[in-house]
């Protein structure tokens, strides 16, 4: 019977450890919140999680709020992660769109091995709210598809 209690015991440990250690080997970057943990959006855009954090996307208006940049990060929101694809396909506020890739000669980023997408948007409020839908994009070797969102919020 001992043993039993034991055994249960450290399994609740175990439970309580692995839910404060999260998905970050050092817990920089985090913030608590009512629903648990996030990572907040290091651009202040929509950060929105792919799969069992295995990566995540950002959507962000900049400068005028005309442009609009999508971000592709690790699951930590942390660092950036360079994919191959030279477009990513969306639907913002119903209405069709194609992100192009970015380069950028000071990171060595180029179209087929960025982290950085754009588009021209005039039509889109910064300041508004309206769902996103991402087609595809593939990080780490790893398809997400029909990735569905809310602008602002995101979605973790």
């Amino acid at each position: 019977m001992k043993l039993r209690i034991l055994n249960f015991k450290w399994a609740i440990v175990a439970v309580i450890a692995s839910a404060l250690l999260g998905c970050s080997d050092s817990g920089e970057n985090q913030a608590s919140s009512s629903q648990g943990h996030f990572h907040p959006a290091p651009h202040g855009g929509a950060l929105v999680m792919l799969g069992e954090h295995a990566a995540q996307i950002e959507l962000v208006p900049e400068g005028d709020g005309k442009t609009w940049a999508l971000y592709v990060l690790d699951g930590g929101a942390q660092r950036f992660a360079r994919v191959e694809q030279a477009t990513v396909s969306a639907t913002l506020d119903g209405r069709s769109a194609t992100f192009h890739a970015v380069e950028n000669a000071a990171t060595g980023e180029s179209v087929g091995n960025t982290s950085k997408f754009a588009l021209k948007a005039d039509w889109l409020d910064p300041a508004g709210r309206f769902l996103v839908k991402i087609d595809e994009v593939v990080v780490f070797s790893q398809s997400f598809s029909e990735i569905e969102f809310g602008f602002p919020e995101g979605k973790h």
